[in-house]
C-alpha cells in the first residue's frame, strides 16, 4: 500500500477521535448561550429565534456534529442588540477548540502514543487476566505455533479456521493507542507497518532519529522484551527426567476461542432467527436448531472489562462455560413384578414438577377465594395433561418390554393394570378378560386416587368431587393413549408376520 494512503487513513483517524470532543464542546457552548439569552434583554422576537434554532432537530441526512455546527454558526450570525452578548462564550469555545486540535496534532499524539505502546499488546490470543484479573503474566498469540493437524483430541485455539486476534492493555486510556495500531490499511495492520517500515510517518517526525524511536516503542505493542509468568497464574511444575528437572507452566485462557463460543451460543439464541421463530410458533423449518444446554457463567471481571481486553469487553466480563459432569446413570425399564399398583411415590416423583404446579394452583384458589373460571380450568386441564404424559410415558416403556411378555403372571398388580401394561400376554382366559371387560375404567380410577394422595395439603379439601374431575380430564387421554398403542402393536404384529 502506498505511504500516501497510508496517511490519509491516519489523517481520517485523527479527525474521527476529534469529533466526540468537538462534539462536546460545541453542546456545552449552546446550553450556555440558552442561557444567557433567558438573562438578556434582548427583544422577545430574537430570543424567540434562538430558540426555535436551539430547539432544531437533526434532520435524518446530517449528522450529529454537523446539525451542531449549523446550529452554532447560525446563532452566532444573529442580529444583536448587544455586540458583545456572545463574545465571552465563543472566545471559550475558540480556546476549548484550539486544547482539542493540539491535542490531535498527529506529530504530538504519535509522540505521546509511542512513549506508551509498551502498555498495549496486540496480535494475541491468550489473555493472562482471564486466569487471575491482577496477573501480570505475559500474554501470547498461540496461532504462532501453528495450526495443528484435523482429527485432533483436544478442541484448541488452532481448531478454528478464522479465529478473532484480541489486544489488551494496562489501562483504558491506551485504548486509543491500540486502536491506532491496528487501522486496517489494505488488510494489513498500521502498527505492522510502522514496524516494518517506519518511513509511513516520516511527515509527523521531527527528523530520522525521532522515527527510528518510534519504529522501536510502537513494536514494544507486538513484542513484549521478556515473557514471563506471575504469581498469581495458575502455575504447573511438570516434572521432567531427571525427577530433578520441571518445565513451568502457565496455562493461559484463550480469549479469542472464547469469542467465537460465545458468538456461536448467542447466535443460536437469537429469537429472531427464522429456526428459533419456526420453534417458538411450533412449525416446520428445514434449518437445523442448536441448543446449548446447562451453560454456565463466570465473571472474571466485574466492572471496567475493556480494560482486560478488547474482546473481553465485548463480553462483558464473561466466559460461557460447558458441564463438565459425568454422564448421568441411566436405569433400564424392568418388569414391575414387585409392584403393589402402578401409581405409587416413585411415578409421583417423576411427575413432581407438573403435580406440585397442580396443588400451587388449588391452593391459590383456596387461599384468595377464587371462582374456577375458564382460565384456571384450562390450567387446571394443563396440569393434568402434563401428569398424564409421565404416566403414558412410563406405561409405554413397560408395554414395550417385549422380551419379557407374559411378565403379569407372576405380578402382585390388580388384574386391569396387567390387562394395560401386560397387552401381549399369550394365556386365552387373559386376552378373553382383557377384551371383554371395562378394564381402563379402574385404571381411571387408579389415577383419581393417586393424584389426590400426592397433593395432599391440610389446607385442601380433597374428596370424591376432585377425584371425579381428575376421571373426566384423564378418560379422554388414556382413550387416545391406548388407541395409539393398540394401533401400535397391530403394527408390530404386521411387521412380524411379514
Amino acid at each position: 500500500m502506498e505511504n500516501q494512503q497510508v496517511i490519509e487513513i491516519i489523517e481520517a483517524f485523527f479527525q474521527r477521535k476529534k469529533q466526540p470532543g468537538l462534539e462536546k464542546i460545541l453542546k456545552e457552548t449552546l446550553k450556555i448561550c440558552g442561557e444567557k439569552f433567558a438573562k438578556s434583554s434582548e427583544s422577545q422576537e430574537l430570543k424567540d429565534q434562538a430558540k426555535t434554532l436551539l430547539d432544531s432537530k437533526k434532520p435524518k441526512e446530517q449528522s450529529a456534529l454537523e446539525h451542531i455546527q449549523e446550529k452554532y454558526t447560525q446563532l452566532l450570525n444573529l442580529n444583536y442588540q448587544n455586540p458583545v452578548l456572545l463574545l465571552d462564550v465563543k472566545s471559550d469555545a475558540a480556546k476549548s477548540i484550539q486544547t482539542l486540535d493540539e491535542k490531535f496534532t498527529p506529530s504530538q499524539w504519535l509522540a505521546d502514543a509511542a512513549n506508551k505502546a509498551s502498555g498495549v499488546v496486540l496480535d494475541i490470543t491468550h489473555i493472562a487476566k482471564l486466569t487471575h484479573s491482577s496477573a501480570k503474566a505475559s500474554n501470547f498469540n498461540g496461532l504462532a505455533f501453528g495450526v495443528l493437524q484435523p482429527k485432533m483430541l483436544l478442541v484448541s485455539a488452532n481448531s478454528v479456521e478464522k479465529l478473532p486476534i484480541d489486544f489488551a492493555y494496562s489501562t483504558a486510556e491506551y485504548a486509543p493507542i491500540a486502536e491506532f495500531l491496528q487501522l486496517d490499511c489494505a488488510g494489513e495492520m498500521l502498527g505492522k507497518i510502522i514496524c516494518a517500515d517506519p518511513s509511513v510517518l516520516k511527515s509527523y517526525a521531527e527528523d530520522d532519529v525521532q522515527l527510528q524511536l518510534w519504529q522501536e516503542q510502537f513494536s514494544l505493542a507486538f513484542n513484549e522484551k521478556t515473557k514471563s509468568s506471575h504469581i498469581l497464574a495458575k502455575q504447573v511444575y511438570f516434572p521432567l527426567l531427571p525427577e530433578s528437572r520441571y518445565h513451568l507452566l502457565t496455562p493461559l485462557i484463550s480469549s479469542s476461542l472464547a469469542q467465537v463460543i460465545d458468538d456461536r451460543i448467542w447466535e443460536a439464541r437469537r429469537k429472531e432467527t427464522p429456526v428459533n421463530k419456526a420453534r417458538a410458533d411450533k412449525t416446520f423449518s428445514a434449518e437445523v436448531a442448536r441448543m446449548f444446554l446447562r451453560t454456565a457463567v463466570l465473571k472474571t471481571t466485574q466492572t471496567n472489562h475493556q480494560n482486560v481486553s478488547n474482546l473481553n469487553g465485548k463480553r462483558n466480563g464473561q466466559l460461557t462455560l460447558f458441564p463438565a459432569i459425568p454422564p448421568q446413570w441411566q436405569t433400564q425399564t424392568k418388569p414391575p413384578i414387585h409392584l403393589k399398583t402402578l401409581f405409587n411415590k416413585q411415578l409421583a416423583a417423576q411427575a413432581r414438577e407438573p403435580l406440585t404446579e397442580l396443588k400451587n394452583l388449588l391452593l391459590a384458589i383456596k387461599a384468595n377465594n377464587l371462582s374456577v373460571n375458564l382460565q384456571r380450568k384450562q390450567l387446571i386441564r394443563e396440569h393434568i395433561t402434563d401428569i398424564a404424559d409421565v404416566v403414558f410415558d412410563y406405561a409405554a416403556q413397560i408395554q414395550g418390554l417385549t422380551q419379557h411378555i407374559g411378565w403379569s403372571q407372576t405380578s402382585q398388580l390388580p388384574a386391569h393394570q396387567q390387562y394395560w401394561l401386560d397387552p401381549l400376554r399369550s394365556d386365552d382366559d387373559f386376552q378373553t378378560a382383557k377384551a371383554t371387560l371395562d378394564w381402563s375404567s379402574d385404571v381411571v380410577i387408579d389415577f383419581s386416587k393417586w393424584i389426590n394422595r400426592q397433593i395432599k395439603h391440610k389446607q385442601l379439601m380433597l374428596g370424591t368431587a376432585h377425584e371425579k374431575q381428575w376421571q373426566k380430564l384423564f378418560t379422554p387421554l388414556l382413550r387416545e393413549f391406548n388407541a395409539l398403542a393398540e394401533a401400535d402393536l397391530e403394527t408390530s404384529t404386521l411387521e412380524e408376520q411379514a
